[in-house]
């Protein structure tokens, strides 16, 4: 995931963004803040979004056996 997605996923999960303080070139520094269930609800997100990415890549590799046993490993943790 890019920096910007993750980003996105967590202002969709409801993390506040503050704007606390300037870094030296003017940008915002922000301060996020959550709860305890927007932060599992983020961290189940993260985890989701990088294991579809995972097997989308292993369904592109020549070799259906040894994608299909990494999958089936993968979907079971």
């Amino acid at each position: 995931m890019t920096t910007e997605q993750i980003l996105k996923l967590a202002e969709t999960c409801g993390f506040g963004v503050e704007p606390d303080e300037r870094l030296s070139d003017g940008k915002p520094l922000n301060y996020w803040e959550c709860d305890e269930e927007q932060l599992l609800k983020f961290a189940q997100q993260i985890r989701k979004q990088t294991i579809d990415e995972i097997l989308t890549s292993l369904k592109e590799v020549p070799n259906p056996d040894a994608n299909r046993t990494a999958i089936n490993r993968i979907m079971s943790i």
